[in-house]
């Protein structure tokens, strides 16, 4: 699957390992860039996205727990929590843009629910699912359904010396945030999918005894900031995602093994190749038949060419079989388990087509 995954820049070589043993070889570690799929597969046709808000703003009393000296905090400093789901799906929005998996992304910018049933989820009719469907032509609807915030503040006076002109308090601040989402694709009356979305943010340190900072700037800055990560965790279950991954090369003392790890670290991943395949049929002790083998998988991956990758490395699995694994028990575990990355390589490509709308 050709763009499907990059070395990354920073670069090729990490390190050269010299491995001391009965193999004498080394190995040349680098990294790539894998993409792997979005965790919620939506039907191709979903390209254009409106981003609905169904959410009903908790009262100030729920889940707000603020101390001062020990003693309860009155609601004097009421927090601006009916602005925090907007930057949550501010957040949504610009990640699905930002991504290029779909064609538009837009906001609704008004209320759904007058009600006061704030803990509640209401599910879109299919009557209203109709009228925003029509309303600029979208195929899929996203759906803010509840955002609610557990905050607990503690706040204490420091006693400072004689000589000290300004008050301060220790500041001990955790706010945790859940945001509840459905999305909805047309000609369906009930949701693709239902999720959740949890995270959390705190913070401990001495400042100075302002009720204002204290109270109302310090905790709302921690709420927009929770509000925009958990936007950001919501967009990132609909779109594919890249994921940093390590590869191994064995290099050999050889001349020749030498010059196809150059054209390794050089991305001449053919020209590796080439060398690598002539040197297999010249290789009559299997551990250096299984080492090659191994190459020619990972040539291969570095081609696109997953599957083939995938048959290289069974090879070197098989090769490996006939060898003494007292010796050769690190080429075992990482064979095996560059095995591993493979298949699920397979796997996921196949879900990354479906989600692109590629043809295999």
């Amino acid at each position: 699957m050709i763009g499907s995954m990059n070395v990354i820049a920073r670069e090729i070589v990490l390190f050269f390992i010299l491995l001391i043993g009965t193999s004498c070889s080394s190995t040349y570690r680098f990294l790539i860039d894998v993409q792997e799929p979005a965790a919620v597969t939506l039907p191709v046709s979903a390209q254009n996205v409106l981003i609905l808000n169904n959410t009903i703003i908790q009262p100030e009393d729920y889940g707000i727990e603020r101390t001062f000296n020990g003693q309860s905090v009155s609601n004097d400093y009421p927090l601006l929590l009916d602005s925090m789901v907007w930057l949550a799906i501010g957040k949504i929005t610009n990640v699905l843009n930002e991504s290029g998996f779909f064609n538009t992304v837009a906001v609704y910018r008004e209320l759904l629910r007058t009600d006061a049933e704030w803990f509640s989820i209401a599910n879109l009719s299919t009557e209203d699912q109709a009228d925003f469907y029509n309303m600029g032509n979208f195929d899929a609807l996203l759906v803010v359904d509840r955002l609610l915030f557990s905050i607990k503040e503690d706040v204490k006076t420091v006693k400072t010396g004689a000589f000290s002109f300004e008050p301060l308090a220790f500041l001990d601040l955790k706010i945790d945030g859940i945001i509840n989402c459905s999305m909805y694709t047309y000609g369906k009356e009930k949701p693709l999918i239902s999720f959740s979305v949890s995270d959390s943010l705190s913070t401990k340190f001495t400042i100075d005894n302002d009720s204002i900072l204290l109270f109302k700037e310090i905790p709302e800055f921690l709420l927009e900031e929770l509000s925009r990560r958990i936007g950001n965790l919501s967009a990132q279950r609909f779109i594919p995602t890249w994921k940093t991954e390590e590869r191994t090369l064995f290099t050999g003392y050889g001349a020749r093994m030498q010059e196809a790890a150059g054209y390794a670290a050089n991305l001449q991943w053919a020209k590796a190749e080439s060398i690598w395949t002539i040197e297999l049929e010249n290789k009559t002790k299997l551990v250096d038949k299984a080492k090659i083998a191994f190459n020619l998988a990972v040539a291969n991956e570095m081609q696109d060419k997953i599957e083939q990758a995938f048959t290289w490395a069974l090879k070197a699995k098989e090769h490996l079989k006939n060898v003494n694994p007292d010796n050769e028990n690190q080429t075992v575990e990482i064979t095996n388990k560059y095995i591993s990355k493979l298949e699920q390589r397979i796997q996921n490509n196949r879900l990354l087509d479906l989600q692109w709308g590629r043809e295999r």
